[in-house]
């Protein structure tokens, strides 16, 4: 019985894996787009280091947490953008392990400028060895054995990213364009990807509200991935005293209702950001909301 349970617990657990979401659940996108979109590579026109962590459910024990480390940068007259990224997630027993690199090319001139780009990335999902040790276990237990053994894939992300005027944006991505298994596990899934299946669009513009000393910044992003059919966030940020301050609200709506708050300031090159969500979900009267900080530090050249 312990056996069948066990094997029946582990086997749920990677097929809900294989259909995790195709991107760290960030909700500061908006403000760093490379996490999203492989076109926003090198945008900033320098070199860019942004370290972000994000926790999920906070007030439960083995929440979701996911740290995420990425770099972008501009050569060849700002016209070539490399970038690379390295996350890792856990959730209880759950492991998820991304690593991946970035290429982008501009083109356009004063006005309009615009970018396409690819990149492609390692995923690894696993259980932790806290797996055995459970009471549960049933030494040699092949499911269990093959899961933690790990399940690898190979994606291929391409996007388009581009700005007028240095006020309108808007980024349009592809997130597992190409998508394959790259393991010997005995494990069957819905690996196999459609092209363009699945995509994520974000349109916004930027503006200086001049008698208030602030720039107002509206945004709205628009997404379907492997496990949300449909989802649109509407963001607001607003930035004073030439980006000393920030703050922002953002709400989602879609396969799960959230609301969220940012705050956010700098210190010369180093930009600091702190956000908060609530969901409206059921769940959110058993847990302490979710909380997201990042830390940034650009470079120009």
């Amino acid at each position: 019985m312990r056996y069948f349970l066990f094997s029946f617990i582990a086997l749920c657990l990677m097929a809900s894996t294989s259909k995790a979401q195709d991107q760290v659940s960030h909700t500061q996108y908006f403000l760093h787009p490379v996490l999203i979109n492989p076109a926003a590579t090198g945008i900033h026109n320098g070199q860019q280091f942004v370290l972000n962590y994000r926790n999920n459910w906070s007030s439960f024990s083995g929440s979701p947490r996911a740290y995420t480390f990425s770099y972008d940068g501009s050569f060849m007259e700002e016209r070539v953008g490399l970038g690379a990224v390295i996350s890792n997630r856990t959730f209880g027993v759950e492991n998820r392990f991304r690593a991946g690199a970035s290429y982008s090319y501009r083109f356009g001139g004063e006005d309009w400028k615009w970018s396409v780009g690819l990149s492609t990335e390692y995923e690894r999902f696993s259980l932790s060895n806290e797996v055995f040790t459970s009471d549960l276990y049933d030494a040699g237990d092949p499911i269990v054995q093959a899961a933690a053994d790990g399940i690898g894939y190979f994606d291929l992300t391409a996007g388009v990213y581009g700005t007028f005027q240095e006020s309108f944006f808007f980024g349009l991505a592809a997130p597992q364009m190409v998508r394959a298994r790259i393991d010997d596990v005995g494990f069957e899934d819905d690996s196999d990807v459609r092209l363009f299946q699945y995509f994520n669009l974000l349109l916004g513009y930027s503006f200086d509200v001049e008698n208030y000393g602030m720039t107002v910044e509206p945004s709205v992003f628009i997404k379907r991935l492997r496990n949300i059919p449909f989802q649109v966030d509407f963001n607001l940020l607003t930035k004073f005293f030439d980006d000393q301050l920030m703050a922002g609200v953002s709400y989602s709506t879609g396969s799960g209702d959230r609301l969220g708050f940012l705050m956010g300031t700098r210190f010369n090159n180093v930009r600091l950001y702190y956000s908060y969500d609530m969901s409206f979900q059921p769940l959110q009267d058993y847990a302490n909301g979710s909380h997201e900080f990042t830390m940034s530090i650009l470079l120009k050249d």
